[in-house]
């Protein structure tokens, strides 16, 4: 229930109509969009990651159409005593419990080549033991020299089982392979110890788990924070309600638009509710302010909301426009969630400019909850307001006038200050560097990293990819033999270092095989047919084609695929190096004409890099159309051009200082420039908007200017304070790029406000005046 007596005594003036039938339309709207929004998903697959017509994406899906099952994970542990029969039977356990796992389409290890070997060599049970550590068979140790860095480390002291993921059903493989990876180590008793989950699709499980998780944290951090910020800045709680009406109504719209429009939630969706807070929040303070400052004059509620409405209408509207055009840029993006994430938050923008013009008037008029009025009085809270509120604000604004009125004056020492920040600028630009590996991503001592770093130290490479090209119907021996050059080929490549660490296929495999005395007189077709008979899942991850293949099809209707791999934690620059430098090599080869090279970790290594690249075309993309409403709002190629360089520049100066200090651009850093701008402009609008109406009324150019600042300066400050806060909290996420995103927004806003209420107010003054 709510009172009829607002908290400063006053009786509430009957509610308009027009309030009334807005309030209706939204909670029409609200009903209509929420079994609509309910139904959004949450897309975690790689190939979301990917524009549809993209060619690593084409490949990739071309891999998945043959083999089927292809992103791989390994579950690796150490067992003194794997090169034993026990050994090999603790290792058989723990191959079935992950071939049990839903999603996994096939698993390879060392009991598996046991059995492999056992049917090889039939009578090799003789000797004693399993047939796969009986080093005295040549094809024991043919099929462990294969495989040593796949199944096994070279001192046979570090297992692994290696499996191949349905790419519909990553998700769910990866979170089964955690749970026998924590039911493995709880066992303290077993000589199996220190199991650990690696692979390209546990990193981005890692990574979606842990944006998930900050999403969360952070609209719940930004949504708390500017809510306390609000009700304490105005001791008045319709505009903390107003505000959390707004954000939950524009969220669900937005959904509902996004759901009905084809779209999904992907890797940089999470922060959708801390964004939609920030656009709500900025205006309901400065709604308040505006409107405290009204009320102070003693006019009623009506004619305090009626004017506070009028007068902050344009701005907000022109504030909600660039917001949208700002974030709408992102969709320049070759990455298809960047495109889509920019598209959300333009349609945010536009649902919460709506949800306020809905939801502002008739929220503004009536008076405080009965509850909140009963339980803090009214005289209580116009004590309050009076002898600690309003003093404090008014020496805020104060300050704030101070401050503008000093730079106003000394136009001199604003422009000295401007050739520097351009001058630290252009330094830190060129010192910036890259991050583009994927397992940087991860802080140097969370247990992803150390789980690659044991990996890639026991097993010689932790990244694994593929190269498919085509087999003839009827696989011969000659064809084999040019697949065993090409491998040798790939073997020797050397890039500063930067090297394959495993390279094998089916030839291999049937080379192992022809060193039994029987097998070496048949041809390589029988031997791949009783392969394909006694270990089909081995057998159809490598080659691709119906069973009966070998008897009928047309030539290049099965493929052949060599697995490789390569070091993770290498930069995204080595990685596409050496990924070009196969392609070279088997490109100059007679089979490796129309050859692809695919897998997990090239499609990582292209987004990264892409990411990067893109991050410019989006803030030039962002800059353009923020600049246009800006001439559009305020009919002056002059201001718009200032107030869009005052915005470019915190973000920029944040972007060198990184530079100067020595850190890298990565995923969360890469979008920073073209997302600030939508952040930020919000104080240039009301400054502009505040500074024309003074000039319309008569004020010269500097007066204007300050006294503009002075109206908006203290809904930029406390929303800035709060703001700082919300994404300073991301500092301790576990996903380095989150934690980047959020340190380097909490500075780009500090920097935003102080120049939009120094540098703004001394430029537009000065042209104005000339």
């Amino acid at each position: 229930m709510l009172d009829d007596i607002d908290s400063t005594g006053d009786e509430r003036p009957p509610q308009r109509w027009g309030s009334i039938v807005s309030v209706v339309v939204a909670i029409a709207c609200f009903f209509v969009a929420w079994p609509i929004a309910s139904q959004l998903q949450f897309d975690r697959t790689i190939t979301s990651m990917f524009d549809p017509d993209d060619q690593d994406l084409r490949s990739y899906q071309s891999l998945q159409d043959d083999f089927g099952g292809n992103a791989v994970a390994m579950l690796v542990y150490h067992d003194a005593e794997l090169w034993s029969a026990e050994g090999i039977a603790r290792n058989e356990k723990v191959t079935q419990a992950v071939a049990k796992i839903p999603g996994i389409d096939g698993v390879i290890s060392p009991s598996i080549l046991n059995d492999l070997v056992k049917k090889v060599k039939p009578g090799s049970f003789l000797a004693g033991g399993p047939p796969l550590i009986n080093r005295r068979e040549s094809v024991a140790r043919g099929f462990d020299q294969m495989f040593v860095g796949y199944t096994h480390s070279p001192d046979h002291q570090h297992g692994a089982v290696v499996a191949m993921l349905d790419p519909a059903k990553v998700e769910m493989a990866v979170a089964g392979m955690r749970e026998v990876t924590r039911e493995m180590n709880a066992d303290t008793d077993s000589p199996m110890q220190d199991f650990v989950l690696v692979g390209e699709p546990v990193l981005v499980e890692e990574a979606f788990d842990l944006i998930e998780r900050d999403g969360k944290w952070l609209a719940t951090l930004t949504v708390i924070l500017l809510s306390l910020v609000v009700l304490f800045s105005l001791l008045d709680l319709r505009f903390v309600l107003l505000s959390v009406i707004v954000i939950a109504w524009s969220v669900t719209v937005t959904k509902a638009l996004m759901q009905t429009f084809g779209m999904e939630l992907s890797l940089v969706s999470t922060i959708l509710t801390a964004i939609v807070t920030v656009i709500t929040v900025t205006s309901v303070l400065h709604l308040g302010v505006r409107y405290r400052i009204i009320r102070r004059r003693r006019d009623s509620p009506a004619r305090a909301t009626m004017v506070a409405v009028s007068l902050l209408a344009m701005p907000i509207l022109w504030t909600c426009l660039t917001d949208a055009a700002g974030f709408a840029a992102l969709s320049v993006s070759r990455i298809l969630p960047v495109q889509q994430f920019g598209w959300m938050i333009a349609i945010a923008s536009l649902s919460t400019l709506v949800g306020l013009a809905l939801w502002s008037p008739a929220m503004m008029a009536i008076g405080n909850p009965r509850w909140f009025a009963s339980s803090v009085p009214a005289r209580w809270i116009d004590g309050v307001r009076g002898s600690v509120l309003e003093p404090l604000q008014t020496k805020l604004r104060h300050s704030i006038l101070a401050i503008a009125s000093v730079s106003v004056r000394n136009p001199r020492l604003m422009i000295v200050a401007i050739i520097l920040a351009v001058m630290v600028v252009a330094g830190g630009i060129g010192r910036t560097q890259t991050e583009t590996s994927f397992l940087n991503n991860f802080r140097s001592d969370s247990d992803i990293v150390s789980a690659y770093s044991r990996v890639e130290e026991e097993f010689g490479g932790a990244g694994v990819w593929d190269v498919i090209i085509d087999a003839p119907p009827v696989v011969s021996s000659s064809y084999l033999k040019q697949v065993r050059s090409l491998e040798k080929k790939l073997r020797q490549i050397d890039l500063d270092g930067i090297r394959l660490t495993k390279v094998i296929s089916l030839a291999d495999a049937d080379a192992v095989v022809a060193r039994s005395g029987l097998m070496r007189l048949v041809s390589s077709r029988v031997r791949l047919g009783g392969m394909q008979a006694i270990v089909p899942v081995f057998y159809n991850a490598l080659m691709s084609g119906p069973a009966d293949s070998q008897q009928s099809g047309e030539a290049g209707s099965r493929k052949l695929r060599l697995m490789l791999r390569s070091e993770e934690d290498i930069s995204s620059t080595q990685k596409i190096a050496l990924m070009q430098e196969v392609r070279s090599v088997i490109a100059s080869t007679e089979i490796g004409k129309s050859a692809e090279v695919t897998g997990y970790y090239v499609l990582m290594a292209r987004l990264i890099d892409q990411l990067i690249r893109d991050g410019w075309r989006c803030f030039a993309a962002s800059s353009l159309l923020v600049w246009l409403l800006l001439l559009v709002s305020g009919r002056s190629v002059l201001r718009a051009s200032i107030a869009l360089v005052i915005n470019l520049l915190p973000a920029l100066l944040v972007i060198a200082g990184l530079g100067w200090m020595g850190g890298k651009i990565n995923m969360g850093s890469a979008m920073i420039a073209a997302v600030s701008i939508g952040l930020s402009i919000d104080g240039s609008v009301h400054f502009l908007t505040s500074y024309r109406r003074k000039r319309g009324r008569g004020h010269d150019a500097s007066s204007s200017a300050v006294h503009a600042a002075g109206n908006v300066g203290a809904a930029i400050v406390l929303a800035t304070i709060a703001l700082v806060i919300g994404f300073g909290g991301l500092a301790t996420s576990e996903f380095v790029p989150t934690s980047t995103f959020g340190i380097l927004v909490a500075m780009t806003l500090v920097v935003g406000a102080i120049v939009n209420l120094t540098v703004l107010p001394c430029l537009i003054a000065i042209t104005d005046r000339s």
